[in-house]
């Protein structure tokens, strides 16, 4: 009877421990959700809390969504990356419509600032010299998460930044190794890593680029990734208002406008030097200041030509 028993024990762990074949779309370094990935989401406004098991174990973001009820497998994903408020919810809600509409999974995870402040979120944590800790690679895993949840086939996903989450956004296209992005819309950040190797005399790392974090091989990758640099063309406040004030972002500009029109010339310039192909585009807004509602329905117009 007891060795009846043991026989069954060490087939049920044998069955457990088949392998199942990895998913060519999975990142790298996918990483498990705190909550599994074989419960689908609630269609319509909802959250659940994600922590990404390997580069950022004790900090759990909370994930703000919206679900069509007419998903299927080939649904587009959208995230949409938060201002310096980490108000996760209210872009939700703004945002909600759009899915609604053009039929997208919205995504909106919220960096709570007791786990990111501003050098792991809107510099997605570039100077901590173990990659694998980097703020950015949340976004990875939380794709993987959803991919699992929904049984979504999309291989990429669109990513969308305002203020505060368009520092993060154009800093996660520069700095990520294979970013599964389709296109990135970086709007109204208030300062850059400008794509340029320092003189002496210009803003370091990670204002500027490291060789040891992207070398000049990597630079013209990063230059063939779809990125479109949104300013709106009424943002010209140049203090207050969570306009970064540092000596480096001064450097860069007056106010938000010049400091992206910048951040452009020097992409320009630097592939041109590379003799790198530049898929970045600048796309200004008329009529728009720092406003995530004035940038958004031209951002969701041209992901989603009707």
């Amino acid at each position: 009877m007891l060795t009846h028993l043991t026989g069954l024990i060490a087939l049920f762990f044998a069955l457990s421990s088949v392998c199942v074949a990895a998913d060519p779309l999975a990142s790298p370094l996918a990483a498990p959700s705190a909550v599994a990935p074989t419960t689908t989401l609630a269609a319509g406004s909802n959250s659940f809390s994600f922590t990404d098991t390997l580069s950022a174990p004790d900090k759990p973001v909370t994930v703000w969504y919206y679900k069509p009820a007419t998903l299927n497998a080939q649904t587009k994903v959208l995230f949409v990356m938060h201002g310096t408020k980490r108000n996760g919810e209210d872009y939700r809600n703004a945002w909600k419509a759009y899915a609604e509409k053009y039929q997208f999974l919205l995504v909106v995870p919220e960096f709570a600032e007791r786990y990111f402040p501003s050098a792991a979120y809107q510099f997605g944590n570039v100077t901590n010299s173990n990659h694998t800790q980097w703020s950015f690679w949340v976004i990875e895993h939380l794709f993987d998460d959803l991919r699992q949840r929904e049984s979504l086939s999309t291989p990429s996903y669109y990513l969308y930044g305002h203020s505060a989450g368009a520092q993060f956004v154009h800093r996660f296209m520069i700095f990520m190794p294979s970013p599964r992005v389709e296109v990135a819309f970086s709007a109204n950040a208030g300062s850059y890593t400008m794509p340029v190797y320092p003189a002496w005399n210009q803003a370091r790392f990670p204002m500027s680029l490291d060789k040891d974090v992207v070398s000049e091989t990597q630079l013209a990758t990063v230059f063939s990734r779809r990125l479109v640099v949104m300013l709106g063309e009424d943002d010209l406040q140049e203090s207050g208002g969570h306009v970064p004030n540092s000596p480096q972002a001064r450097a860069e500009g007056k106010n938000r406008f010049e400091r992206g029109q910048n951040f452009m010339k020097t992409a320009k310039e630097v592939a041109a030097t590379l003799n790198a192909p530049l898929k970045w585009e600048l796309l200004t807004v008329a009529g728009v200041g720092h406003s995530d509602k004035g940038m958004s329905k031209t951002a969701v117009e041209y992901m989603f030509p009707k």
